[in-house]
């Protein structure tokens, strides 16, 4: 709590000047960079994408029903308004009238339902499926049972109902998906839809349009000049690629205007006089994942070993240089749902971790790594390129594991061919993060039926709370049960938790209309605040 508070602090007091700088009266023009250090894989569409950085882009191609404010609540986008029925088994949206697409094709609930219903077809490639597999036929259409969803009722051209059969709680912070235009997709068969042009060329209803997109370099929008909210104040909008060591010379040089720094850039760039530094606890964790159909790794004894000889402080305190958190669940402490009541902290202890394998029936062999029935604790572990924190991440790994018996063999790619290993399952162990929905459901990436449970992981009491969470709507009883099925993870560890993210945020100055006390989405707000910054001319 005192890492917690400390960064709290640090924030407030690099953020406490900005105020005086803020003009009255934004101005139109200019093109605002936002920098990234890894570069997208170019699937932009809403329901398919599986990487935050197409994400990035998504998120202002497209509008969603609604949208999530810097509090992390339900605001209308797309619908007006909305209205929960009392047994709160169904939403009805009332859409707004006049909103386009980027080709003048008027958005109406047809294109809402052609959206969810690909999300429910039998041949969708994607991975959201268990969003909204609790509709009301949902999964009966799934099988190929029928073919309608009473669940996705279109009353009229601008008002739709979504009907469950049992409550649901996070059901209506699911409704921030980017609505598609049916008009160019429905003849594209669904099973078809990942190989679409469309996918590299989206059209949305969003703030920005999209111009062009090269691989390693950059994508490039432009305004929406009849956006139904207004304009954007900037002309265009790059996302720039960065390679992570020259971060400092693009902000240097004001070559980009936003981009998140890692903590061995921060002391350079927090001497630029002309950059603003923004420090923040985000709604994500880094993690080692274990391939749990592997026998070597099935023992939970073996797991929690590993993680007791993994000596995460020293990664936390060096290599991050303090601007991350320790963790040990999958909640971060920026979530409402974060608990720490009964975790085990795994604090670092290579001789508790020895004592556990050989326990556990791993004796040395001829040349010091550990053997069990014909298996060498010896594996691979993917990790994608990315910066350079990372990789020191892998190599104290590394050493920390040869000291206990363990081989592990450092295989670096980039980040799109790590993630189609792990999508193929061809993986022993591979380190990645994940950043999560407002809502702390667990169910898209834990439960033991969906596509991004990567590491194969089932168990019974995990499925069980997961499900329960889902169905009750009171805070403190879904408090209650996901601090439960925290401390089931936490014992059970499919994942070697690393840490909390804590983001470091560095802004040209002449970026006007940020948030300056961010919260978890940080000063662009999950980049809502594109549409409204301004630069200073």
């Amino acid at each position: 709590m005192l890492k917690k508070m400390l960064f709290v602090a640090l924030a407030l007091l690099l953020v406490a000047s900005l105020g005086a700088a803020v003009q009255a009266e934004p101005v139109q023009g200019g093109t605002f960079r936002y920098g990234m250090t890894t570069n997208p894989r170019g699937m932009f569409n809403s329901i398919l994408n599986t990487e935050v950085y197409d994400g990035w882009v998504i998120d202002v191609v497209y509008d969603g029903l609604i949208e999530i404010d810097a509090e992390l609540q339900p605001q209308p986008n797309l619908a007006e308004r909305w209205e929960i029925s009392e047994d709160g088994l169904s939403i009805t949206f009332y859409l707004r009238e006049g909103v386009t697409f980027h080709d003048g094709v008027e958005l109406t609930a047809k294109d809402v339902e052609y959206t969810y219903m690909t999300i429910l077809h039998p041949e969708y490639t994607g991975v959201r499926f268990g969003n909204f597999r609790v509709l009301d036929g949902a999964e009966e259409y799934r099988d190929g049972e029928t073919d309608f969803v009473p669940g996705i009722e279109v009353i009229d051209d601008y008002t739709i109902r979504f009907s469950t059969r049992e409550t649901f709680a996070p059901l209506l912070v699911q409704f921030n998906y980017g609505i598609l235009p049916s008009h160019l997709l429905a003849d594209i068969p669904v099973g078809e839809l990942e190989e679409a042009d469309f996918n590299a060329n989206p059209i949305g209803t969003g703030p920005f349009k999209f111009v062009e997109f090269v691989t390693d370099q950059h994508v490039i929008l432009d305004a929406n000049e009849d956006y139904f909210r207004g304009r954007p104040n900037i002309d265009t909008l790059v996302f720039q690629k960065v390679a992570d060591d020259a971060v400092p010379i693009y902000l240097q040089q004001n070559r980009v205007d936003f981009i998140q720094i890692s903590p061995e850039h921060y002391p350079k760039v927090s001497n630029l006089n002309f950059v603003d530094i923004y420090v923040h606890e985000a709604l994500s964790y880094s993690y080692i994942a274990f391939n749990l159909r592997q026998d070597r790794f099935a023992d939970v004894n073996v797991r929690q070993a590993m993680k007791y000889g993994f000596d995460r402080e020293t990664y936390v305190e060096i290599i991050l240089e303090g601007f991350g958190i320790v963790a040990n669940a999958p909640m971060p402490q920026a979530s409402w749902a974060f608990s720490d009541e009964g975790i085990n902290d795994y604090a670092y202890n290579p001789d508790l971790a020895a004592e556990m394998l050989a326990e556990a029936g791993w004796a040395a062999g001829s040349d010091g790594v550990l053997e069990k029935d014909g298996m060498r604790l010896e594996f691979e572990l993917l990790v994608p390129d990315g910066t350079r924190t990372q990789e020191q991440m892998a190599l104290l790994f590394q050493q920390n594991m040869e000291d206990i018996g363990v081989k592990v063999n450092l295989q670096f790619m980039d980040f799109s061919s790590a993630v189609d290993r792990v999508d193929a399952r061809e993986f022993d162990m591979f380190t990645m993060g994940w950043s999560l929905s407002v809502d702390p459901d667990p169910f898209g990436i834990w439960h033991s039926t969906v596509p991004w449970n990567d590491p194969g992981f089932y168990n019974d009491r995990s499925d069980e709370l997961i499900e329960m969470g889902r169905r009750v709507t009171d805070m403190a009883e879904r408090q209650e049960i996901y601090a439960e099925w925290q401390q089931v993870i936490n014992h059970e560890l499919p994942y070697i938790f690393l840490n909390y993210a804590v983001v470091i945020a560095a802004v040209n100055e002449r970026v006007q209309g940020l948030d300056t006390d961010p919260g978890p989405y940080g000063p662009l707000v999950a980049r809502q605040l594109l549409r409204s910054i301004w630069l200073e001319q």
